[in-house]
């Protein structure tokens, strides 16, 4: 696997205003299954497992995401720029990698198969800081249709997710048209605008080289928002 190098933010997403808004990129990898787990699983064993499931994600946290929240089964993770799509995908690859061996493990070591696996949600948009005591918390539209995007109609528990605003955000990047492998789909999520994705599935039968090509499918036009 290639090493991920971080790119300096461009004047365009450094941050120009005066109020801690900035552009940036929300990453939220999921534990998926956790409901079902946390009820088919003694409470003290249940919660072990679970800690050491978030602890991996966050060891493996490659990119020096900042941390904002932990939210049960997932993590709310942020930079204030935007990272590139082979950026997410080698994150989530490592992070996948690192967090199917854990589960592996843990299952031998309590004798009872764990079902779960991890998904992770990308996001580019407008979001802002704020304290409350010692916390910092995040503000904006963007945060609100990422978790919204974790209730998404796609049928595989691993995966992981570009919204179109993370391509449009790298366009200038590259020469030409952009392109992107991937299956392609739109959310309506009430009074939220529609928002337009691609996802690339990584479900156990599936070898992390069928992923490998982020530019080989034209990105349809009718899905840019």
């Amino acid at each position: 696997m290639s090493t991920l190098v971080l790119e300096k933010p461009s004047s365009s997403t450094k941050s120009h205003t005066s109020d801690n808004s900035f552009k940036g990129t929300i990453l939220i990898p999921d534990i998926s299954g956790f409901t079902k787990f946390v009820n088919e699983t003694e409470f003290t064993t249940g919660r072990e497992i679970t800690r050491q499931l978030l602890q991996v994600i966050i060891n493996n946290n490659v990119l020096d995401l900042k941390i904002s929240e932990i939210e049960g089964d997932a993590i709310l993770f942020y930079i204030k720029y935007s990272l590139t799509p082979v950026q997410i995908k080698e994150q989530y690859e490592i992070m996948l990698s690192s967090f199917r061996k854990k589960v592996k493990e843990l299952s031998d070591k309590n004798g009872f198969k764990i079902d779960l696996t991890l998904k992770l949600i990308a996001h580019y948009g407008e979001i802002s800081t704020y304290k409350i005591s010692d916390f910092e918390k995040l503000y904006g539209k963007a945060i609100i249709e990422a978790h919204q995007l974790l209730k998404n109609s796609i049928n595989s528990k691993s995966y992981f997710l570009l919204t179109n605003s993370i391509f449009s955000a790298n366009e200038k990047k590259f020469a030409g048209s952009f392109y992107y492998a991937g299956s392609q789909l739109c959310e309506i999520y009430g009074d939220l605008k529609k928002i337009g994705y691609a996802y690339f599935d990584y479900e156990e039968d599936k070898d992390f080289e069928e992923n490998k090509d982020l530019h080989s499918i034209r990105a349809v036009a009718d899905y840019i928002f």
